[in-house]
């Protein structure tokens, strides 16, 4: 890494842990660009230098810090070669999220309110380790006989229906808690990307 992208890697990352430690301590909602770039502790330019806005930052924040959890917790895409995988890793997938999730409950308030930012910038992390996971399910199913467009409608239904369904069942435990939930996650899942068919043959 040359010393002009290593500097704008430091302010990228300033920047983005400036912000989170203001949403901290106070709603997301009411922390303005302004406070941000003053906690950072630079000029407002040089956020739209890595920004297109608030809302772009925070997709980008969620995203930095998912994949620092995965860095953390030495995760590892594991190739899906036949349907006991494809179970497993899908299993583990929503695991990680739901423990991630619990265990940073800042970051689940934020992506609580910011539920559209959230899916999106998992769906379209095309440069992140999340958009590699999910190449990895995608090529297993085009084997299994799914379109591509089926899949990927699928998928970003379902992803919006894990974030959102974990985060009312951390912040609310209301109408039912974490492991309610994670407990019936798999099956609609499974059927919702895979379709009941190939379901029926990869369930295990």
């Amino acid at each position: 890494m040359d010393k002009i992208t290593k500097k704008k890697s430091e302010k990228y990352v300033r920047i983005i842990d400036s912000a989170f430690e203001l949403f901290e301590k106070r709603d997301p909602h009411i922390v303005s660009i302004d406070d941000i770039v003053k906690s950072a502790g630079i000029a407002k330019g040089t956020f739209y230098l890595y920004f297109h806005d608030k809302h772009d930052l925070v997709s980008k924040l969620i995203l930095y810090k998912a994949e620092k959890y995965i860095n953390e917790i030495s995760f590892e895409k594991k190739e899906i070669v036949n349907d006991a995988e494809f179970c497993e890793n899908l299993k583990s997938y929503i695991e990680y999220l739901c423990t991630f999730l619990e265990k940073n409950r800042t970051l689940t308030l934020l992506v609580d309110k910011n539920i559209n930012v959230c899916v999106n910038a998992i769906v379209e992390s095309t440069d992140s380790p999340l958009f590699d996971l999910y190449k990895e399910i995608e090529k297993y199913l085009k084997k299994c006989g799914i379109e591509e467009k089926a899949f990927t409608v699928r998928f970003y239904l379902y992803v919006e229906l894990i974030v959102s369904a974990c985060c009312n069942a951390i912040l609310r435990e209301h109408p039912y808690g974490l492991s309610e939930v994670k407990y019936n996650l798999y099956e609609i899942i499974l059927n919702g990307i895979a379709g009941e068919k190939t379901a029926e043959r990869v369930c295990v």
